[in-house]
């Protein structure tokens, strides 16, 4: 007995420690593993644009990859080259032009009774002026400028292109290290979460390209300065829902409220009338490819791994969310689940 419970214990311990070891290195290692599905999310992309390629060309898959990495490469760098210059020096603007903006709102708040009495929440209105630009200008430089950034562009790229390149080869190791007899499940789990993935990706992309010529044709419209650096922010931050399209108003409002009251209220009109058109017109139009993610769960994701990961987190909560959500359904089917007694009741009426 005593041989027993040593035994017992032991194998509870060990089992103990290593959960604690696992769980302080996942904790360790969040930063990179978020890094690597970023990375396995580009090689998704990559891959379903290669499969349309081969299909469309009628090419080896090899071939039509390496076409496609060409492609994409070439027209980076003709962007690059063509306009490159032109949106360095209008992000150089933006960053001067904000600050400048911050202190005419100020000013123009100071005009009026309500606007003295909100600034008089604050001991003096410089230090929210110079937040608020610091806040807006300062620390997307330092972000761009970071060692940090590009070691993980570097990880994602590169996690992209090898994935992209051979699939097969690591869902072959993924499959070695699987006890057999969880290996079907294990392809269905990550079926189900491409597949929710491919189509969460294929309506972000809809979205972004949508709400950055909108935007851009409206700002332009309305002759708010810097209208095509705007529209691409506000593309690049429909990416993440909930948050983005409240930031990207930001600095398009205050640059507007810097020339006139009127030009302020109609660039937030502007951001509204787009993203409303974008989820009443825009998303209906394509329901049946697309997937729509409960916005509380998503809105839940994005705080929780904003207080682990930071910035990172929030960018990719919503394509976590999709791929948690594809593996749930294959756990819990709802074929699976047990009726509800009002369902049971209906079906012995029938």
């Amino acid at each position: 007995m005593v041989a027993e419970f040593k035994r017992r214990t032991t194998f509870v311990v060990a089992v103990c420690v290593c959960g604690v070891a696992a769980a302080m290195f996942l904790w360790a290692a969040r930063v990179i593993l978020l890094l690597i599905f970023a990375g396995l999310l580009g090689a998704l992309l990559l891959t379903v644009i290669t499969d349309w390629t081969r299909d469309a060309l009628r090419l080896r898959r090899s071939l039509a990859f390496s076409l496609v990495v060409v492609l994409i490469a070439v027209g980076f760098g003709l962007g690059i080259w063509m306009r490159g210059s032109a949106f360095v020096q209008q992000f150089s603007d933006l960053q001067v032009d904000l600050p400048s903006a911050v202190h005419q709102v100020c000013m123009r708040l100071e005009a009026h009774n309500w606007g003295r009495w909100l600034l008089s929440r604050y001991a003096d209105q410089a230090p929210l002026s110079n937040g608020l630009s610091y806040m807006l200008t300062r620390i997307g430089g330092f972000v761009a400028s970071t060692a940090s950034t590009f070691v993980g562009l570097f990880v994602v790229v590169a996690v992209s292109l090898y994935v992209a390149a051979e699939p097969s080869s690591y869902l072959r190791v993924i499959h070695y290290i699987t006890p057999l007899a969880y290996e079907k499940k294990l392809d269905s789990c990550l079926a189900s979460a491409a597949h929710l993935l491919r189509s969460w990706l294929f309506a972000k992309s809809i979205s972004m390209i949508s709400i950055g010529v909108f935007i851009a044709l409206g700002l332009w419209a309305l002759q708010v300065p810097l209208a095509g650096t705007l529209g691409l922010i506000a593309a690049l931050l429909t990416f993440i829902p909930n948050l983005g399209p409240v930031i990207s108003v930001v600095p398009a409002a205050l640059l507007a409220f810097a020339i006139s009251p009127t030009k302020g209220i109609l660039t937030i009109l502007l951001f509204g009338i787009a993203h409303f058109l974008e989820g009443n017109m825009v998303t209906p139009l394509l329901e049946r490819k697309i997937v729509t993610l409960p916005p509380a769960l998503t809105l839940a994701a994005q705080l929780l791994l904003a207080s682990a990961t930071g910035a990172i987190g929030v960018v990719l909560a919503a394509p976590l969310t999709a791929a948690a959500l594809g593996i749930v359904m294959v756990l819990h089917p709802e074929d699976a689940r047990p009726s509800s007694p009002n369902s049971q009741t209906q079906s012995g009426n029938g």
